[in-house]
């Protein structure tokens, strides 16, 4: 079943007069340079991302009918208006990958490469739409594009660990995906 496409047609709204920007659902907005996030700690940067996600993982949850709607929905509508929501922010672009089970998130085009503000954004994103906890742990990065995996706290430490041991995406999510059975 195809569900209704991303249309980003008043997503933004600017009023010049008041000098005020706003979503769709007349929440306010700043738009603020790459630059100024850039010297901010790892904390911090997540902190934001974070806010940033669930404001966007919101409006697709209520524009797909709720936790209920997103989960009801394909995976290729819902990543379809995620990605758009994030889009929107200036953030990045990203798909995802299916890997069996796993959920990789491949990001491209960063406009502030780091993985405390790309994987809170998207787990945010993620937990805000579909009312669960999500968080994405960064896999690693080929020039400029990231891989994280999405998935629970718990598989976010494994994450963790098997790249601390210097291991690489793919078989990372194939060790996964073998402790999982």
């Amino acid at each position: 079943m195809a569900g209704p496409s991303f249309d980003p047609n008043g997503a933004v709204r600017f009023d010049l007069r008041n000098g005020t920007a706003s979503d769709a659902r007349g929440a306010r907005l700043v738009l603020v340079p790459s630059t100024a996030l850039g010297s901010l700690d790892d904390e911090s940067l997540a902190r934001i991302g974070a806010e940033i996600g669930k404001a966007c993982g919101a409006r697709v949850g209520a524009r797909l009918g709720g936790g209920n709607g997103v989960r009801n929905a394909t995976m290729e509508v819902v990543v379809s208006h995620l990605a758009g929501e994030v889009a929107l922010t200036g953030a990045f672009a990203f798909h995802i990958e299916r890997w069996g089970r796993a959920m990789v998130a491949v990001v491209t085009n960063a406009s502030l490469a780091n993985d405390a503000f790309v994987g809170a954004l998207l787990g945010g994103a993620i937990s805000a739409a579909a009312g669960r906890d999500a968080v994405a742990a960064p896999l690693g990065h080929e020039g400029s594009t990231s891989r994280f995996l999405i998935g629970s706290q718990e598989t976010a430490d494994r994450v963790k660990a098997l790249v601390a041991e210097g291991r690489r995406y793919a078989d990372i999510v194939a060790n996964l995906q073998g402790s999982a059975s």
